[in-house]
């Protein structure tokens, strides 16, 4: 078998695409020589190729229809969360409210405040 330059070798046992267009136009006896190199690098270092839908850094195809369910979980989401923050924001007020007229209240039967809890 004759050697190849490994750094072309190991782009095409990748997937590389620009590697693929570099040896699209050699003879086929060229190519296949080319393959066989590629295959035994993908055995020897265990490669797996970014076109097999393996790897971990291919991006998945998002159809438009699945952008709009996103973009409506994500809305619900929000909604959720902002309606969570009032709750808590109106449970605070109520709070603070009862607080202070418990503060009027003590000060006006002229008790003594116990801020230190």
């Amino acid at each position: 078998m004759a050697e190849y330059n490994q750094e072309l070798v190991k782009a095409l046992a990748h997937g590389d695409a620009k590697a693929h267009d570099q040896i699209k136009n050699l003879p086929l006896t060229v190519r296949m020589s080319l393959g066989m190199a590629v295959d035994e690098m993908r055995r020897n270092e265990k490669i797996v190729p970014m076109n097999s839908g393996f790897s971990i850094y291919e991006q998945k195809k998002v159809t438009p229809e699945e952008q709009d369910e996103l973009g409506n979980a994500l809305a619900e989401h929000n909604r959720l969360l902002r309606e969570a923050d009032e709750k808590r924001e109106a449970i605070r007020q109520e709070f603070i409210e009862k607080e202070a007229k418990a503060k009027v209240e003590r000060a006006r039967a002229g008790l003594a405040m116990n801020d230190r809890r």
